[in-house]
């Protein structure tokens, strides 16, 4: 599929903490794109109220429980998150992370979830290998200064989405000018460039 008729869509999720097994999605944030196009006007974004909430968590995302308490489950809205995002193609930092605890809460409500995946930070190693401008801090915060954004709201997923949303831009550009239009070929070629969550830990 070429790249400009793709439709991506690009997630956030906070948690109660990064244990799997016992940690839930607060909030979930996704911004549909259609190519290079993002789609800010389709923007979704909601609080998840968990099943229990560690008040130490705040430190990261700064949602309080007040903030959860009239929000809906997760379960309660998988239908709508599932329709939203269809059969497109997630986009994330570190987005093996939001993959886990989607595919956890999905599996939950009883809805299959295998979407393919781009991680913006592999996207970014890979990216620089070929244009001899290798990084070596992938981080999310050291990804919006080299590409001259604001990092107003950090750690809100609405805003950390449509951060990731403007520097996924920035990579499909420089992937079309460098000739890689199908998605397949980047899908193909991001897998063989896999790396370990710690080499850009957020």
């Amino acid at each position: 599929m070429y790249i400009r008729d793709a439709r991506f869509s690009v997630v956030d999720v906070e948690t109660t903490g990064l244990n799997l097994l016992r940690d839930e999605i607060i909030s979930i944030a996704i911004i549909p794109m259609k190519g290079t196009k993002i789609l800010a006007g389709d923007s979704f974004h909601t609080y998840i109220k968990p099943s229990s909430f560690d008040i130490k968590s705040m430190r990261i995302h700064g949602i309080s429980p007040q903030a959860l308490s009239d929000a809906p489950t997760f379960e309660s809205i998988a239908e709508k998150i599932k329709d939203m995002l269809g059969d497109s193609i997630i986009v994330g930092h570190v987005v093996e992370i939001d993959l886990d605890f989607l595919k956890k809460s999905f599996k939950n409500a009883g809805i299959k979830f295998d979407n393919n995946a781009i991680d913006i930070a592999i996207l970014e190693k890979w990216l620089g290998e070929r244009l001899g401008d290798r990084r070596t801090d992938l981080s999310l915060d050291s990804l919006i200064k080299v590409y001259n954004l604001s990092s107003r709201f950090r750690h809100s997923a609405i805003a950390d989405a449509f951060l990731t949303a403007q520097i996924f831009q920035i990579q499909l550009l420089k992937l079309l000018k460098y000739g890689m239009t199908s998605v397949e070929r980047i899908l193909s070629a991001l897998e063989s460039a896999r790396m370990s969550r710690i080499d850009f830990i957020f």
